[in-house]
């Protein structure tokens, strides 16, 4: 019910604005999706693979396929563009859009060097432009209602996080057979980033950061496959990260994405054993049960991340608000 009052609402947000999808992979698609649930119209789809391009635009007849990303951005049509493309090439085309005037929403990360980012931000800056950045898993809820219960202290102070993501590169749901640009930084940069983002969102500000690498497993991934980071936090918690695209895991083998996350504390623990899921265990005497802790299983509301992401930015375009995911 939740999802479909979203799906209702998000209907009505659109109006008249048109859309580039620039990159059309995996994560293109799910963009192209939610614009168009929200009544914007995906206007443009653009590609070197051609092939993917066609992909999105088979679906809604007026969008059309292009491989230079420089036709749409000389359209004065065009409002606003999404970019989907490996990270190493979100800083150009970034720039160029917003110097054409183009609202943007970049997925993350939002570069691969600090001069780029800001980079990035002067050429939003200077020509008035949006730049979003697309950082969905702060619009599923499971987060802020960990963070919630942690500032009522229910497990008393954090003091152990960690969070692990498992996929394999051959099963994954997220892999185009023709292209694995999904890792083409590598899991830490492209999945970790993620994840660093949700435990300082839930936790707070880390404040010390190393990682590690494991020996490369799967050859066809272009940097690392699995590596670890163990980050400190600015209040006194200490946490580990691992991320792997080379989990060789039945569950992960047949396409299955294994993503934890734990925060344990004086009192207890919050556990979510999947992006939908939470599970509390609280020594704390309101939640005790005939003198003794039990586990609580907490509901998660459905949540199409990407679609309350795309709500957000066209909200952003028409009231001028600065958007949650900045990347100023």
């Amino acid at each position: 019910m939740i999802l479909l009052w979203i799906i209702r609402v998000g209907n009505t947000m659109g109006g008249n604005t048109n859309i580039a999808i620039i990159g059309c992979g995996w994560t293109g698609l799910r963009h192209a999706i939610a614009y168009r649930l929200c009544g914007a119209n995906v206007s443009w789809a653009v590609d070197v693979d051609k092939r993917r391009a066609t992909a999105i635009a088979r679906s809604q007849p007026d969008t059309h396929v292009v491989q230079d990303a420089r036709v749409v951005l000389e359209d004065p049509a065009v409002d606003a563009v999404s970019i989907c493309l490996p990270s190493a090439l979100h800083a150009e085309m970034a720039i160029l859009a917003a110097q054409a005037g183009k609202h943007i929403l970049c997925e993350e990360p939002i570069a691969t060097t600090l001069e780029d980012a800001d980079a990035m931000v002067a050429a939003a800056d200077e020509n008035s432009v949006t730049l979003m950045i697309g950082a969905n898993a702060r619009f599923n809820p499971l987060y802020p209602n960990m963070t919630e219960l942690l500032q009522e202290g229910v497990i008393g102070e954090p003091a152990l996080v960690r969070l692990n993501r498992e996929t394999h590169l051959l099963g994954s749901q997220h892999t185009d057979p023709e292209s694995e640009s999904l890792f083409d930084e590598g899991v830490m940069m492209s999945r970790g980033v993620q994840d660093i983002d949700i435990m300082q969102m839930v936790v707070g500000e880390i404040n010390s950061i190393h990682a590690s690498r494991a020996p490369q497993r799967i050859h066809r991934a272009y940097t690392d496959d699995t590596s670890i980071a163990t980050l400190g936090f600015a209040g006194g918690a200490v946490g580990t990260l691992m991320e792997s695209c080379a989990s060789g895991r039945l569950e992960t083998v047949d396409g299955k994405e294994l993503h934890t996350f734990r925060v344990n504390g004086e009192l207890g623990s919050l556990y979510s054993p999947d992006p939908r899921s939470l599970q509390l265990f609280s020594f704390r005497d309101d939640y005790l049960v005939n003198g003794r802790p039990m586990r609580k299983d907490i509901h998660v509301p459905e949540a199409d991340t990407f679609l309350l992401e795309v709500m957000h930015l066209l909200k952003c375009i028409q009231t001028g608000q600065e958007p949650t995911t900045s990347g100023r």
